[in-house]
């Protein structure tokens, strides 16, 4: 069966969010919110959207997994963030995802959501940056990266991630998108890597679950390579492989693998909660 295309992923339709805040003066610098219909208070997805870091991927593929997380029960704040052709170079993709995660504190009280249950979830590139924000406590303080307290991610689901920014930053050309989000290569800037990179940032010593297709080569080997190191580190990543899935059917709703990634956010939602 033919897997789903970037072409495909970017047809995937749009859905209405509840309300739109921003988090800063540039016109990316937003976050939209979908809140259930539940009783507060919410617990809450940071959901982080990928697209190789490149501007032409945005927020907006990823409403119909929005609107699915809402009927079960979870807030969700979809953010949008600079990416490479549209300011994002290093540092400031990292400073847009932060600051819109901690911009959850000017809106929580606002649309009563839960801080002390949020999870981060992203999906390729977001998923490095999802894997990212659970780790975020162990940035250097010299880093333009750090940031004295930072919301308290609980739990993180990644989907298709990249956790070992260097071993991918070995494979790429020099006009990769990733080298201008850090900075360079890793010998041309190391400190960007040591704070920036899911991997070296490890043990993040939290729940987190990493999910990806079997016919996903790349990220498998990859997010293999971030599980083992998360292990030695301390950590206890789950990894789940999915028979026959590429790398865009974990985000499509209508996709036999979305019912594996909800059944993961139920299982983190019962970690959180505990």
């Amino acid at each position: 069966m033919p897997k789903l295309s970037a072409e495909d992923y970017l047809g995937f339709p749009r859905v209405e969010p509840d309300i739109r805040y921003r988090y800063g003066d540039d016109p990316l610098q937003f976050g939209e919110l979908t809140l259930p219909r539940s009783a507060p208070p919410h617990p809450v997805v940071v959901l982080v959207h990928g697209g190789g870091y490149q501007e032409k991927y945005d927020l907006n593929p990823l409403g119909s997994l929005v609107a699915s997380l809402a009927d079960d029960g979870l807030a969700v704040w979809n953010i949008e963030y600079r990416r490479h052709g549209n300011g994002g170079d290093f540092p400031q993709m990292f400073l847009d995802v932060g600051a819109a995660a901690d911009h959850l504190r000017q809106i929580a009280d606002a649309q009563n959501l839960d801080l002390d249950k949020v999870i981060s979830m992203g999906h390729s590139a977001g998923g490095h940056l999802a894997l990212w924000l659970a780790a975020r406590h162990r940035i250097d303080r010299s880093s333009p990266l750090f940031v004295e307290t930072p919301v308290a991610v609980r739990a993180v689901l990644a989907l298709a991630p990249v956790g070992d920014i260097a071993l991918l930053a070995s494979t790429v050309g020099d006009d990769n998108a990733l080298l201008t989000v850090m900075g360079g290569r890793p010998a041309d800037a190391p400190d960007n890597y040591r704070n920036g990179s899911p991997s070296e940032l490890l043990p993040a010593g939290k729940p987190q679950t990493i999910i990806v297709g079997s016919e996903d080569r790349d990220i498998l080997s990859n997010s293999r390579a971030y599980v083992e190191a998360a292990k030695e580190a301390g950590d206890s990543p789950r990894l789940t492989v999915l028979p026959d899935a590429g790398h865009f059917e974990v985000v499509h709703v209508q996709s036999p693998a979305w019912i594996d990634v909800k059944r993961a956010v139920s299982q983190l939602r019962e970690q959180v909660a505990t």
